[in-house]
């Protein structure tokens, strides 16, 4: 219930992901048929390659709208408001608003046995830096 409702309401606000999951879909069901209408709700599976590079290309296409990419590390700060961010890299990106989108990584371990390290999917390292600073700024 809780995804498919939530893209159904993003749909409602003129949002992407629905005719995304439209274009590049290749298994859609309803879910609980034999119950009750408050607890059916629709399930797709996309094509995740194709989902993602089609998103990629509709964020890229949007006007007024610059893309930064990088691993953000600290949140510039001035008062008791955000200013911007500072990337991994040393790059200072400024604005009038931020969207931080930090995945699952934060302080990402990856567990093995007995064993962990530090670590994301597929090799991709963990966001150790802006946990931290974060909680340094009492955001946890």
């Amino acid at each position: 219930l809780a995804k498919g409702h939530l893209v159904k309401e993003i749909d409602a606000l003129g949002g992407e992901m629905a005719r995304n999951i439209d274009a590049t879909g290749i298994q859609f069901r309803i879910l609980n048929t034999k119950k009750g209408p408050a607890v059916r709700a629709s399930r797709a599976q996309a094509d995740r390659m194709l989902y993602a590079a089609r998103m990629k290309q509709v964020v890229e296409a949007q006007e007024n709208l610059d893309l930064k990419q990088g691993a953000v590390c600290r949140l510039l700060v001035e008062g008791e408001a955000v200013a911007g961010v500072e990337t991994r890299e040393g790059i200072l990106y400024r604005g009038d608003s931020v969207v931080l989108t930090t995945g699952t990584f934060m302080r990402g371990l990856i567990h093995v046995g007995l064993n962990n390290y530090p670590g994301g999917r597929a090799g991709e390292p963990p966001s150790e830096g802006l946990s931290d600073h974060l909680r340094s700024l009492g955001l946890t």
